[in-house]
């Protein structure tokens, strides 16, 4: 289980790795806007983490409050309709500073008075908001202010839930939760996202961090008005670079609370309305006046030292400052993309603006879907809001525009005095283009002359004849050792020697397969005789080879303490009734036709040959519950199964055992024994080992001991069989010649077909392995001299056909291998075969690594990898890669090792033909077609001391044939 882990850990940071190569290679001149983006997205994610512990205050806190509205030139419905909104929330006072020349607005709240008796009225000729506000301050008589817009429409519970902060004595302000009412304009919906943007992201996490905000703004925002009286003379006479500054007058006074070791706090709950500008040209002006109301506020601050109190403050301010910069560096890109035809990177930058916008309006689009129509203007706007708070920095000292009051009382800004500023502007959005397309130049693509010296020497060019006269690599393997075991049924009266002599082997190695069933060389009519291959030679103890001079009665004996049947009479063929009958009728029993109950374990030792048949047994049910289980087992005997159903059964639950941790059914043979199965099914069986187990509970298990390797034969075949909901479907350790045909292997938890240490000779072919939990079929340790055929694997978690750790000199050929993480993989493993395998739709198509040497990969069809058809790597050298056919690969050929010979090969339709990488060296390219591939033909970033060889290759409609660059 532990390797598995490992193994898959180690798939995927190679997934990562050659994700994050491709990506640097191919589109490196995105990796600044990445970086950049990962920067926002962690500043983004952080405040909305930090924003999840924000939560408004609910105790009610009751007190008077003095609202103080500065009005000038205000639309009359609006006014009346915000002086009825402010009446309803019950005000001890409400007091109008407004401008002797809004005659109209005077008139309204002349007859507001009569309906309200804290109505109060000053008439001023004094010009500026700040100046107003001071007024009213100075008038009003309540404990808390209210410092309202006079287009400012509340809720009618306003008062009572911006209220509470204030039991907190060092609360000085609340600032209030404020939309645009109504908004039916594109530019009252671009305000209200930015609203919704302020309010319900970046508030909350400064209310979170800290008792700092950035502004309490002034459409409506609660004071203590003790705190702000003294300061209402450094709120009037601010002046910025020797200049009055008229606008700015709330975010100011925040700052001064601020400044003055005051808190102040945020309420989400108390709802505040806005009108907004209807005119994008009129909102424009007014975005521009806040910015630069909020630049040259944040420039002060931070100069005079106290945000340094308050590190989120400081980090909100240098951040939102920075953030105009890298917003326009996205559009910037763009068009730099389309300019040199980078359609891929301008998709990706195009796409993504969308992304994430959506993203970061979801909290405004969630409550306002109808507002996603407008996701192309915002994203535009952005970018314009960029460019503006660029255009600002450079006009902190201009006061020409503003709502409140009448331009023609404040010194004016000419055109030509702004020339400065926009010019500045332009240069720096010409200083960042520039800069993009430089950094294009030296990463894109490398300068033509530089490239063409780089490939000359990471791909130096050799004449076909003259690779074609060297060493030839991968050499096929060695002839197979003849290793298969056949099977004969004996029909009496015949000895060793004559069945020796119809199968060409000799006579004392038949014997040495077969010695445990066969007492006096003496062969009972029926009995299964394994026939071992010519090159098999097994030298048993010379204790095990004298024949015995007694009789073998069959003996059923039972032993409580292991609740086991054991069985022994070497040369005894034997069925369930003939247990059943011999002692073993209370532990074994016939519960329906054909259906058989063992309640306790079934164990054959010493050449006893147990005969499963339909005839006699359909489905034997071994039981498997959290107390104990029962298995099928034998020690130097024979099991032959013929259609029959072997699976756990636990009574109490009337179900198959589906729980591992306390151990499950499962049979096994061991040593100089042979399992058959034919058209059977066994399922729900087995379990993980231990180091305190000395079987292997796998599921269904053929298991040599170690210190009989090449004394003993384990063998068998099984045809026409399935294994499912296993622990393993099948395992072998140390068995030699079995035949597996046309067996189903699934849904099994980790591996299908697992043949582990020294299992050789063996034939598989035409088995189905699919959707179980690890490998499908795997060859693990030392197997050799397989045979792997014309199977269909898919859809396993890992690799659908592995070899691993030395196991040399196998064959894979033939193969469906579709839908697996590898669909062939080789792990220290050599001089193999695999040929004329079709490999579809796997991660990779075929995967070596460890010092696998010498393979040959011939005539494979490899097409649909989502990484690469075929991947070497970790010292896999002196392969060979011929007439294969890769198509719609991601890279058709991954080489990071070296001597690979890759030749008459069809690669065509990938995003790469090959790809050299890394410590790829001394590996020749030749007589291969390479057509169409997406993104390069060939492709080598290798360290500057290396070289492989390019010799003469088909290179047809590439994007581009070949481009390299050098590794670090």
């Amino acid at each position: 289980m532990l390797d598995a882990i490992i193994n898959t850990m180690q798939l995927i940071f190679n997934d990562i790795g050659f994700y994050s190569q491709q990506y640097l290679d191919r589109y490196a001149f995105l990796v600044p806007l990445g970086v950049i983006g990962i920067w926002r997205w962690s500043v983004w994610m952080i405040k909305e983490i930090a924003g999840l512990n924000y939560h408004p205050k609910t105790k009610e806190y009751n007190t008077k409050v003095s609202i103080v509205v500065p009005v000038y030139n205000e639309n009359p419905k609006v006014f009346v309709q915000a002086l009825d909104s402010w009446k309803k929330n019950n005000p001890a006072e409400i007091i109008a500073v407004i401008d002797y020349t809004d005659l109209t607005c005077i008139e309204i709240f002349k007859k507001f008075k009569k309906s309200f008796s804290g109505a109060v009225l000053i008439v001023t000729k004094i010009p500026g908001k700040r100046q107003a506000l001071a007024d009213g301050i100075k008038v009003a008589k309540s404990e808390i202010v209210a410092l309202v817009d006079s287009d400012t429409i509340w809720a009618e519970d306003v008062l009572r839930n911006g209220l509470p902060p204030f039991h907190d004595k060092r609360v000085a302000g609340v600032a209030t939760y404020q939309s645009v009412l109504n908004p039916k304009t594109f530019a009252q919906k671009i305000f209200d996202i930015q609203l919704d943007l302020r309010y319900r992201h970046e508030y909350p996490f400064l209310a979170a961090l800290g008792n700092a905000l950035v502004c309490l703004s002034g459409r409506t925002a609660f004071y203590r008005r003790e705190v702000i009286l003294p300061m209402v003379d450094d709120l009037v006479n601010e002046k910025f670079l020797g200049r009055p500054v008229i606008s700015g007058d709330d975010k100011r006074l925040t700052y001064l609370v601020l400044a003055a070791g005051w808190k102040v706090a945020y309420q989400s709950t108390s709802h505040v309305y806005t009108p907004g500008m209807s005119s994008l040209r009129a909102y424009l002006k007014q975005r521009l006046r806040w910015t630069r109301n909020s630049l040259r506020a944040d420039l002060k601050a931070i100069l005079s030292g106290w945000p340094f109190k308050h590190p989120a403050l400081l980090f909100f301010q240098i951040d939102k400052f920075l953030q105009s910069f890298v917003i326009i560096l996205a559009p910037i890109y763009f068009f730099v993309s389309l300019y040199f035809h980078l359609w891929i990177a301008a998709l990706v930058i195009l796409c993504w603006w969308f992304i994430s916008r959506t993203i970061k309006l979801y909290s405004h689009f969630s409550y306002k879907p109808q507002d996603i129509v407008i996701l192309p203007g915002y994203v535009l706007y952005s970018f314009f809001a960029g460019l503006l708070k660029i255009y600002a920095f450079f006009t902190l000292n201009s006061q020409g525009w503003i709502t409140r009051w009448d331009k023609s009382r404040l010194p004016q800004f000419r055109f030509l005095l702004a020339v400065p500023a926009y010019v500045a502007t332009a240069c720096v959005v010409l200083l960042i283009t520039y800069g993009v397309y430089i950094y294009k130049e030296h990463t894109y693509l490398i300068p033509k002359s530089q490239r063409e010296q780089l490939l000359t020497k990471a791909l130096p060019s050799i004449p076909t004849n003259v690779i074609a006269s060297s060493t030839v690599l991968g050499a096929s393997t060695s002839a197979q050792k003849q290793l298969f075991t056949k099977r004969y049924e004996a029909k009496g009266n015949e000895t060793f020697t004559q069945i020796a002599e119809i199968f060409g082997v000799d006579a004392n190695q038949l014997y040495y397969a077969n010695m445990a069933k066969a007492p006096n060389r003496s062969i009972v009519k029926g009995t299964i005789l394994s026939v071992p291959g010519k090159d098999m030679q097994l030298e048993p103890d010379v204790k095990l080879i004298k024949p015995t001079t007694s009789e073998n009665p069959l003996n059923i004996s039972y032993d409580q303490k292991t609740n086991t049947l054991l069985i022994i009479g070497r040369g005894q063929q034997i069925t369930l009734k003939d247990i059943r009958d011999n002692g073993g009728k209370k532990y074994l029993e016939e519960i329906l036709p054909k259906v058989w109950h063992a309640k306790a374990t079934i164990f054959l030792s010493n050449g006893v040959t147990l005969l499963l048949d339909k005839n006699e047994v359909t489905w034997l049910k071994l039981e498997s519950n959290k107390k104990s289980f029962s298995m099928l087992r034998s020690i130097d005997s024979d099991i032959i199964i013929n259609g029959v159903k072997i699976t756990s059964w636990d009574s109490e639950k009337n179900d198959y055992d589906k729980t591992l941790t306390d151990g499950r059914s499962f049979v096994m043979v061991k040593d100089n024994a042979r399992m058959d199965i034919y058209s059977s099914e066994l399922s729900y069986l087995g379990y993980p080992t231990a180091s305190d187990i000395s079987v292997s509970p796998y599921g269904v298990s053929w298991k040599l001991n170690k210190l009989k390797l090449k004394k003993v034969l384990l063998t068998g075949e099984v045809i026409n069989s399935k294994f499912h909901h296993n622990y393993f479907g099948t395992y072998t350790y140390g068995a030699t010649g079995m035949l597996w045909k046309g067996n189903e292997f699934y849904e099994n938890i980790r591996y299908g077909l697992d043949p582990h240490d020294d299992s050789n000779g063996f034939m598989i072919e035409k088995n189905i392995a699919h959707d179980n939990g690890s490998h499908g079929i795997i060859l693990s340790k030392r197997c050799m001299y397989n045979t792997i055929r014309n199977n269909i694997s898919y859809n396993n978690k890992l690799h659908g056909i592995m070899l691993h750790e030395t196991s040399d000199f196998n064959i894979i050929e033939n193969n469906s291998v579709t839908g697996n993480t590898s669909g062939i993989a080789l792990y220290h493993s050599s001089n193999n075969i695999i040929r004329n395998n079709t490999i579809k739709d796997n991660r990779h198509g075929v995967r070596a690594n460890a010092s696998s040497n010498n393979n040959t990969v011939q005539n494979n069809t490899i097409t649909g990898s989502k990484l690469y058809g075929i991947y070497f790597y970790d010292k896999t050298n002196n392969n060979s890669i011929l007439d294969n056919t890769f198509e719609y690969n991601n890279v058709g050929i991954y080489i990071k090792s070296a001597s690979n010979k890759i030749s008459k090969n069809s690669l065509i339709n990938n995003a790469v033909g090959v790809y050299f990488q890394d410590k790829a060296s001394n590996n020749s390219l030749t007589d291969n077609q390479i057509k169409q591939s997406g993104i390069y033909g060939v492709y080598t970033k290798v360290a500057t001391q290396v070289s492989n060889i390019l010799g003469v290759n088909e290179l047809q409609r590439n994007r581009k044939d070949v481009m390299g660059m050098a590794e670090n």
